[in-house]
């Protein structure tokens, strides 16, 4: 076909992915009638379909020859598949043929091993029989002075029980002769153990210790001591008769234990301090502690009782810094915490029980007060009621020496936060219930509230500070938890402590008050009187102010600078007050004089107003209303600026600025 035309038919389209037979059409006819179009299209196939006849014609030759020559090797193969058969059977016989071999082998050579070693265990049996027999001869022979000999009669006895071990004979044959071997072994150990420690002789010592740790039987030589010297001086030591003699007193008889320890065993623990590499040996507790702790339960089962709390808390104390001890010697000072024997032991002690014999003291005591006589002064310099004295007394027997325990350090902790609340709630119910000497009662409440917040603790920022108060008795490891604690009781300190100020600020303010208010007849006292022009501030004030300075003076040296502060209050509340009080009366008076003088201007005839001009000393009545409270607020600022602080000396400025602006 012309190249031309097979540009015109665009043939390199019917090989690209995306041919579409409506696009090739619309590009075709853009540049070809449908006719011509077709016409070539028809062409071009015919040209298309001579090429593929050729091509087949081409390759039919090598297609025949490929399908002969599979055929031929198909028939071949089916000639092979018989012997393949024959050739897999034989080889599956022979398989079974060795497997049986293999397993009959085996069995035989299982059997011959099995033999050779039961004949090896009679022998090695016989060997280490024979061993025994000689250590036990050589025991028998060279007495029990003589280490050395002893000293490789346990490396022997060591060596023959590691080979039984090695080859895992049944321990049933021989187990009695390495029982009564080694029994023999120990005790003759333990005699010359025994005999070394009490003549405090080291290199014995030592070397005994080092064949007990070569037999592995380091219990053995704790159970030694413990029986042969540890046991029969307890029993003359921890004892009812032996406590009864010292008046009850535990700490002596646990001195007197601890002396033994420290006396009768001090070179046996130095050795083992000295010799680290000693492992297996607790002497202080398996030894020591053990027997203490099993004759405090069968010769003193009663030392825990919470009977008397008093001498409870003592032998719990006592009885604390002997574990203590016994901690230190074992070179272990966190023993008390994880050993369970020791803590076994302290749960002996019933504190429950304990805290709530002192926890019905302790309320029972403060209740009394409470009901008691309503207010009573205190015999005591520190606090000025008598209540607060006996809180204080109480909280100080919560955290005395001799009824604090630090196990119950929370519980202490709730007990006087119990007590401190009902202590504030009482001061509140008492400002409700009665009214006679509230202000005395007060003050008295406010500086034993200051005083209180010291003692207890509630003023320091660093739980470090507690040393200087009565919470120093808690340990300092312990005192972060309860901060939070101590902070909630503040708050309810200063709570009650802000409610019980502002009673009293309410107090004097309406004593104050009833002064003050008589500004508004100032007016009624001018008019029409003909009184002369004031010159002396009103009594009413001098009385208001009064007031405040026999309050400073009363109470300045019991509060302190905390009198400042509660008058630096009140004289900005009166102040507020008193400024109020003023503007409506210095109102009414510009409403009087306004009305008068437009009555005047109707009235009078411009004679009469110059003669009235004419007269200088002449001064109004509102005029003399302005003066005496002029006075009464220039008496009010300057008796009062002292005590006020810089809050209240600008509610005075107030007052003063209020006169300048009506004058």
């Amino acid at each position: 076909m012309d190249p031309a035309k097979q540009n015109m038919l665009l043939t390199e389209e019917f090989f690209k992915d995306t041919f579409i037979i409506n696009d090739y059409l619309s590009k075709c006819t853009q540049k070809l009638d449908l006719l011509t179009l077709r016409r070539d299209l028809k062409n071009y196939g015919s040209v298309l379909h001579a090429k593929v006849v050729d091509i087949l014609k081409m390759e039919t030759v090598g297609i025949a020859n490929l399908i002969e020559n599979l055929t031929d090797l198909n028939s071949k193969v089916d000639d092979l598949s018989v012997p393949v058969t024959q050739l897999s059977e034989e080889i599956r016989t022979l398989y079974l043929t060795i497997k049986d071999t293999k397993q009959h082998f085996e069995k035989r050579f299982n059997r011959i091993q099995l033999t050779q070693s039961e004949i090896d265990g009679v022998n090695l049996k016989m060997k280490v029989l024979l061993s025994f027999r000689n250590i036990e001869s050589v025991i028998a022979s060279c007495g029990q002075e003589d280490v050395a000999v002893l000293e490789h009669a346990v490396n022997e006895y060591s060596f023959c029980y590691l080979c039984l071990q090695e080859v895992d004979i049944d321990s049933k044959y021989i187990d009695e002769d390495v029982m009564n071997t080694a029994a023999q072994l120990l005790e003759s150990i333990n005699n010359i153990f025994l005999k070394g420690i009490q003549e405090n002789d080291e290199e014995l010592i030592l070397r005994n210790l080092r064949m007990y740790e070569n037999l592995n039987k380091q219990s053995e030589a704790e159970k030694c001591v413990r029986e042969k010297m540890v046991c029969p001086t307890l029993n003359k030591i921890l004892t009812r008769e032996n406590l009864n003699v010292h008046k009850q007193n535990i700490k002596i008889l646990y001195d007197k234990s601890m002396e033994f320890l420290n006396t009768n065993l001090k070179v046996l623990l130095a050795i083992l301090d000295r010799n680290p590499d000693m492992k297996g040996f607790n002497f202080v507790i398996n030894s020591f502690w053990l027997e203490v702790d099993k004759q405090l339960r069968e010769n003193l089962p009663n030392i825990t009782a919470p009977g008397n709390p008093e001498i409870f808390q003592r032998r719990f104390k006592d009885t604390w810094l002997f574990l203590e001890q016994i901690a230190n010697a074992a070179n272990d000072a966190s023993l008390l915490k994880k050993d369970p024997l020791l803590q076994a032991h302290m749960k002996r002690f019933n504190l429950p029980v304990y805290f709530e014999v002192c926890f019905q003291q302790i309320a029972a005591q403060f209740e009394a007060a409470l009901v008691g006589e309503v207010k009573q002064e205190a015999k005591d310099d520190m606090f000025a009621l008598k209540i607060s004295l006996t809180l204080w007394n109480c909280i100080q027997c919560c955290f005395h020496d001799d009824v604090f325990l630090v196990p119950l350090t929370d519980q202490f902790l709730k007990l006087m936060e119990l007590l401190l609340s009902r202590y504030l709630k009482w001061l509140e119910n008492y400002l409700t219930e009665y009214s006679d000497e509230l202000e005395e009662f007060i003050v008295s409440a406010l500086t034993d509230l200051d005083i209180l917040k010291n003692l207890i603790g509630f003023s320091v920022e660093d739980v470090s500070a507690l040393d200087h108060t009565i919470l120093k008795i808690i340990p300092y490891k312990i005192r972060p938890p309860f901060k939070e604690m101590l902070n909630i009781n503040k708050q309810l300190l200063n709570a009650t402590y802000l409610k019980l100020q502002d009673q009293l600020i309410v107090y004097k303010e309406q004593q104050c008050l009833v002064y003050l208010r008589q500004v508004t007849s100032i007016p009624r006292s001018y008019r029409r009187t003909n009184k002369s022009v004031p010159t002396e501030p009103n009594s009413s004030v001098i009385e208001a102010v009064g007031v405040i300075i026999k309050l400073y003076s009363s109470y300045n040296k019991v509060m302190d600078d905390k009198i400042i502060t509660l008058l630096d209050l009140l004289i900005i509340r009166l102040s507020e007050e008193y400024l109020n009080l003023i503007q409506e009366v210095l109102l009414s008076v510009d409403k009087t004089e306004e009305s008068l003088r437009k009555l005047k201007n109707r009235n009078v005839t411009s004679n009469d107003d110059l003669v009235t001009q004419a007269v200088g000393d002449f001064k109004s009545d509102e005029a003399k209303i302005r003066e005496q409270i002029k006075l009464d607020v220039e008496y009010f600022v300057q008796k009062l600026q002292q005590y006020a602080t810089c809050t209240g000396k600008e509610s005075l400025a107030l007052l003063v600025e209020e006169l300048k602006k009506k004058n």
